[in-house]
């Protein structure tokens, strides 16, 4: 066999045998396993943002506490000033088990900057498993993000899963109260502005040491 076949077949062999790349996300879709934890939460619409590689999902939502999840647009779910409690849902799907697997939840109120993160499978955690699922929820105040369901604001929520094969996987949503957080200038902007107070403080000291001469 010469050796361009032997190769080709080479490269065929190695496509055929990598793990299947994760798609997505995809919002304000289902996951295939459907929501099934607890009692009455398999609300509909779904409306849930997905990452799939088929075989495998990781699927995160947020809603109000008892109501459905609204539409999102993109990855923000907004909510009402006082709209109280806010909950995410978080499921993962897996066809080969979860050995090796690990998984955390970060909140982080983008007001404040207050961040928590917490393992999903760690001992005790009441999750709900089924049929190669496993699901549960929480709401933001249960959290110490601190959380005011009365101000503009907003929270993003990371679930973070490594071991489904390939690279560790990301998913995140925000729930926008309000008008939301405000605005904080990117990095560019901070340097620019910083630069321009730089210029006017030279420009302050050189007025001062201006010496004039009767």
């Amino acid at each position: 066999m010469n050796r361009t076949i032997m190769t080709g077949l080479a490269v065929a062999g190695a496509l055929t045998l990598a793990p299947a790349a994760f798609a997505g996300p995809v919002y304000n879709s289902a996951p295939t396993a459907g929501w099934f934890f607890g009692s009455g939460n398999d609300y509909s619409p779904a409306n849930t943002a997905v990452l799939s590689d088929g075989g495998d999902q990781i699927f995160l939502r947020m809603h109000h506490t008892f109501d459905p999840a609204p539409a999102s647009e993109g990855s923000v779910y907004s909510f009402a000033l006082g709209t109280d409690p806010v909950s995410f849902d978080w499921g993962i799907s897996s066809d080969g088990g979860y050995d090796g697997v690990s998984a955390s939840v970060t909140l982080t109120n983008i007001g404040t900057g207050a961040s928590f993160s917490y393992d999903l499978f760690f001992p005790g955690n009441d999750n709900e498993w089924q049929g190669g699922s496993v699901e549960n929820s929480n709401r933001l105040g249960w959290l110490p993000i601190g959380f005011d369901a009365n101000a503009d604001d907003t929270y993003r929520v990371d679930l973070n899963v490594s071991g489904l094969g390939g690279d560790p996987q990301s998913l995140t949503v925000f729930a926008k109260l309000g008008a939301g957080a405000a605005a904080v200038p990117e990095p560019a902007s901070w340097a620019m502005m910083l630069g321009g107070f730089g210029l006017v403080g030279g420009a302050m000291r050189r007025r001062k040491t201006q010496v004039r001469f009767a």
